[in-house]
Order: C-alpha cells, then structure tokens, then sequence
C-alpha cells in the first residue's frame, strides 16, 4: 500500500479478530462472559482473584477493547505511530459497540473510562501480559481529549471505518473477483460525504482529523487497490473535507487577527481623529470669537441709539 504513518490493514485484522469473537446480543441481561474466553483477560477478578467475569456488557466491551489494543501492541513492538492511530480507531470502535445498545445512557467516554478500563488497575500485578496493559494505559491516557466526544459521533464515524476495512479485507482476499468494489466504494463515499456535510463534525478538531486519516486511507485504497482488483479500477472520488465558515471566524477571532477592513479601520480613525479635532476645533474657535465680536458691536450700537434718543426728547 501507499507509504504511511501507520499500516490500515493491520487496523483492520485487529478489528475483525476481535469482532468475530464478540457475537453478542448488547441488550442481553443474562449475559455470561464464560461464552467470550478470548475477551474476559481484562473483566474484573472474583472468587479471591482466581479467576475472571463480566457481569454485563459494559465490562465484557471494555474487557474486550483492553485486549484488541494490547493485542496490537504487542504484536506491533517499537511502532508507537502505528499504536497511537489504531488506539484512535480502537475508541471509534469501542463507541461503536457502546451506542447498539438500545438504551444507552453514557454520552461520552469519561465516565465510562474512569468506571469500567481505569477500574481494573487494582488488579494490575495480577494481570496476564502486565507490562503491555500498561502500555495499553499509557497510549489510551495520550487519548484523553477524545473521552469527551460525542458517542453518537464516534459511531458515525466508525460506520465509515468499518465500510473502508471492509473493502481493503475484500480486495485482498478475493482480488480479482471482488465484484462489490464499486458498490462499497460508493456507500463508503456517501457516509463520508454525510459526515463532511455535517458542521459540529467538520467543524471539530478532533473529527476532522479522523475524517482526514479516513480520507487518506481511502484514497490509498483508490490509487493501490485498483492495481490488483479490476472491478475497483472506477470508484468515486472523494470531495475535499470542509471547514464551516463559523469555525474559520472562530479561530480568526481567538488568534487575535482583525479583518483587513477593521484593521484598516482601527488605523485610519485614529489619524483621522488627531487631525480632524484640532480642526474643527479651531474652526469653532474662529467662529465663536467672530460671533462674540459681532454681539459687542451689537450692544454699543444700541447703547449709542438710546443716547441720542435721549438728546432728541431733551431738546424737545
């Protein structure tokens, strides 16, 4: 495939294994983790700490999660851009399986993480694979930012994710008789033009930043995919990723840039003021001398008339 920072495919064999273990009904109240072995290394210990369980499907998810990643860490040693990716797409996932359940009541994955991932710490020295559980913890901690987004989101953007593995795992598998391409092609295109559309989305660092690494892989997929599978040699192109026009202002107005108008502004007002106040007031100066020279003349005239009607009425 095209060079990258990290390697799709791998994302997405890590994705599939753990997804054909997870056959599970999220609305299932009698739920036993006895029937997911490969999923319950990371469920809470009982019985004096001998052995594993997850009384629901929030702990067998985060079980399950805890394991794709240190799965992938340790079958993926000294590629920390590889890890730091996939521990991206391993929380689209872990959203993903969160939001099927019918009622669900967790928003964002702080609460989540701090209850069901972060509650298994105490049985740290206890755990199989420890120094890589610990890894585990430590890329999911450089992740913190997107503990607050949106699960609904996350799950939109997941459902892009999943459409994409899919087609890479098709195209390597079957090749030449990958007869689906530009069908899947299409819906992949169409669920990134939904979310490119969508503003809190595009409009979101942290979105648009999984967009992009979905865009980039995509078109990989395009231009590396279509050279070995002859039915995918006509699929869509993407449209660029948009940036609402409210996000540019915002970030205009938090850098502290004026517009080249207000910038303009701000400075001819300034000069205009020092030079027009001094003006006009000299101006009104000027006049306001004239007018008061112009009132004295007026009270001497009438002043000298009220002397000369009196010397009329004496002489007669």
């Amino acid at each position: 495939m095209a060079e990258s920072s990290y390697d799709i495919e791998k994302v997405c064999e890590a994705i599939n294994k753990i997804d054909s273990h997870l056959s599970v009904n999220p609305d299932d109240s009698t739920l036993n983790s006895e029937d997911f072995p490969p999923l319950i290394n990371y469920c809470p210990l009982v019985n004096n700490d001998s052995e594993h369980n997850c009384k629901n499907y929030e702990e067998l998810v985060s079980s399950a999660f805890i394991t794709m990643l240190v799965s992938f860490i340790s079958s993926n040693h000294g590629e920390y851009l590889d890890r730091d990716k996939f521990a991206e797409y391993a929380i689209l996932w872990l959203c993903y399986q969160l939001n099927k359940k019918t009622v669900n009541t967790i928003d964002n994955l702080n609460d989540y993480y701090n209850t069901y991932i972060k509650g298994i710490e105490k049985y740290s020295d206890k755990l199989e694979d420890a120094e890589n559980y610990n890894s585990c913890k430590d890329i999911i901690n450089k992740k913190q930012y997107l503990m607050n987004m949106d699960i609904n989101k996350m799950s939109k953007l997941y459902e892009a994710l999943k459409i994409l593995c899919d087609m890479y795992t098709e195209c390597n598998g079957k090749e030449e008789s990958y007869t689906d391409c530009s069908k899947d092609a299409q819906d992949f295109v169409q669920k990134f033009e939904n979310l490119n559309n969508d503003p809190s989305i595009t409009g979101n660092d942290s979105y648009r930043e999984i967009l992009f690494s979905l865009s980039t892989n995509y078109n990989n997929f395009k231009n590396d995919c279509a050279k070995k599978c002859s039915k995918c040699s006509e699929i869509p192109t993407l449209t660029d990723i948009k940036v609402p026009k409210s996000y540019v202002q915002d970030q205009v107005e938090s850098s502290g840039v004026t517009s080249p108008s207000s910038s303009i502004a701000s400075t001819l007002i300034p000069g205009l003021s020092t030079f027009a106040i001094p003006a006009f007031l000299g101006i009104a100066y000027k006049y306001s001398l004239f007018g008061i020279d112009k009132l004295f003349q007026r009270q001497y005239i009438r002043k000298k008339l009220k002397k000369i009607k009196k010397k009329m009425e004496l002489n007669i």
